[in-house]
């Protein structure tokens, strides 16, 4: 990619464009990769979500510590005694970015529209919570006015779940959630399928802080102030640049390009650290890097050989060697920060067990053991820690594992067709609540490439949502570890810690587990 394709500027000239940034009220983002789509139904990417959630102002939101909610677009919301029925009365001076009044009817039919069969939004599942929608979503009944979502009238939307859901209010900040101009969306055909272009700049109008003014492919995507939101946010423009080289982005924050980058290469943290630097932000994060098997494919049909390469790995060398960002070593699917929750059944590292194993699978000392090929999405983080496995089972088992890397989009639709062994994976919850990193290795979760299913984990994932009071919620989540433990049909390597660089005029930078902020309150102030 050449820089100055994407705005930057050369040294030589008088000012930086940060600093132009400053005087025009525009504020550059390193983004990691070039989005897929800024369809907020059938998105799963952070990277595009990012983008999302300055076009998009959700029901709720979190508040700044990431412990509890705040109003967004709906200015109140009641939930009923029995924890079925959540009402939500929604701001009646709330305008689209093209000047249309944001209407319940809006949000009806865009949820209607996220659990559509033919939309095959992924994360649909998030939503079979609600009465009906698990029917229309699968195809077994296909009246969408029978789904609990209702609009009584222009300024109230409803909400009616099958049962309680302890995980439901943090999940409706995310971008399925969201809802769409149902006009333009119609006018580009997008209403019952997801490859329309309504998302384009021109096309797309939103209902947040901002709106898409452009969208370069491979050089940036802007969005600037939507003049009808309800207060103006605190910067006129925000630009998000695609670059997947985190070297890349590090240096161009050094050289004035850039006020966020989307992280750190591993190797510069421990300098800024030194130098005691104001613009590097390190936060422990909700959320987990893992790796998912593929157990429709040999040989990670056998729990034996799942568990021996799980087994055979060092976190703690992986974390402290290699990630470097101030990650802890995952024993288990679910962190400590996990909504107070704290597992107990963990991996015991040993490579004595894993080479037991794996002879007991008919791979003595590794003979025999046939190519399993790694798939991880182009970045250099994923390419240190995917080479650092390689040799790790190199040297414990004795067997070879060959590398195959893959751009986002490739890589994403690699892993949805099952088109791998074993791959990188990681999800970062909407919620402190374990229940959210669970749903992806449910039997039917969108989310859940394994092939992998248990009915006792089902069983057990379906009466902990419902269980609303915590100590036997928490119960329960421990006999889903135990499973998980012994089956490993995802290997958890280390809960993430977000590392990135903020310019220290960059106001309003989040640092709770969540990240949990809106782009309307970051602002430009004086050097501290």
């Amino acid at each position: 990619m050449v820089l100055s394709a994407v705005g930057f500027v050369a040294s030589c000239q008088r000012s930086t464009p940060i600093e132009a940034g400053f005087r025009e009220s525009r504020l550059l983002v390193g983004n990691g990769i070039e989005p897929s789509s800024l369809d907020p139904h059938t998105n799963t990417g952070s990277a595009e979500s990012s983008i999302i959630s300055a076009l998009f102002d959700p029901l709720i939101d979190w508040n700044d510590t990431a412990t509890g909610f705040v109003p967004a677009a709906a200015e109140r919301w009641t939930v009923s005694p029995d924890g079925l029925v959540y009402t939500f009365y929604l701001r009646k001076d709330a305008r689209w970015s093209n000047g249309d009044a944001v209407t319940a009817q809006d949000w009806l039919l865009s949820l209607r529209r996220f659990v559509k069969p033919s939309v095959a939004a992924e994360l649909a599942y998030m939503a079979y919570d609600v009465v009906g929608v698990e029917d229309f979503n699968q195809g077994r009944s296909a009246d969408p006015t029978a789904l609990g979502f209702a609009a009584p009238d222009d300024h109230t939307l409803v909400l009616t779940l099958r049962a309680p859901n302890a995980d439901f209010l943090g999940r409706l900040t995310a971008y399925p959630w969201l809802p769409l101009h149902i006009p333009s969306v119609t006018a580009a055909g997008g209403m019952a399928r997801p490859d329309s272009d309504f998302t384009r700049p021109g096309k797309l109008i939103s209902n947040g802080a901002y709106r898409l003014t452009a969208w370069l492919p491979n050089q940036y995507v802007e969005v600037t102030r939507n003049p009808y939101f309800r207060t103006p946010p605190g910067i006129e423009s925000l630009r998000f640049f695609p670059l997947e080289s985190l070297d890349t982005e590090e240096r161009a924050y050094r050289s004035g390009q850039l006020h966020i980058t989307s992280g750190i290469p591993a190797h510069k943290i421990e300098g800024y650290r030194e130098a005691d630097d104001p613009a590097l932000h390190v936060t422990s994060r909700v959320g987990i890097r893992y790796l998912i098997t593929n157990v429709r494919r040999a040989p990670f049909d056998d729990g034996r050989v799942r568990r021996a390469l799980a087994l055979a790995i060092d976190r703690k060398q992986l974390a402290e060697a290699v990630l470097r960002t101030g990650e802890a070593p995952a024993y288990a699917f679910i962190g400590p920060i996990h909504g107070g929750y704290t597992p107990t059944a963990l991996l015991d590292e040993s490579i004595a067990e894993a080479r037991r194993l794996l002879a007991a699978a008919g791979y003595p000392d590794g003979q025999g053991f046939p190519a399993v090929e790694y798939l991880y999405n182009s970045n250099d983080r994923n390419r240190d820690v995917a080479e650092a496995l390689q040799q790790m089972w190199r040297s414990a088992l004795n067997i070879t594992v060959t590398l195959r890397n893959e751009e986002w989009k490739v890589f994403l639709d690699s892993r949805n067709r099952g088109d791998f062994q074993l791959a990188r994976s990681g999800w970062l919850p909407w919620t402190p609540e374990p229940i959210g990193l669970y749903e992806q290795v449910v039997s039917d979760s969108g989310t859940n490439d394994t092939g992998w299913g248990n009915a006792r984990f089902d069983a057990l994932f379906w009466e902990a949502r419902r269980t609303l009071d915590s100590a036997p919620r928490y119960a329960l989540y421990q006999q889903m570890d135990e499973i998980l433990r012994d089956e490993m049909p995802v290997i958890p390597l280390a809960y993430y810690s977000v590392a990135r660089l903020v310019h220290p005029r960059v106001r309003g930078w989040p640092d709770n587990p969540l990240e949990a902020f809106t782009w309307r309150s970051i602002r430009f102030g004086e050097m501290p």
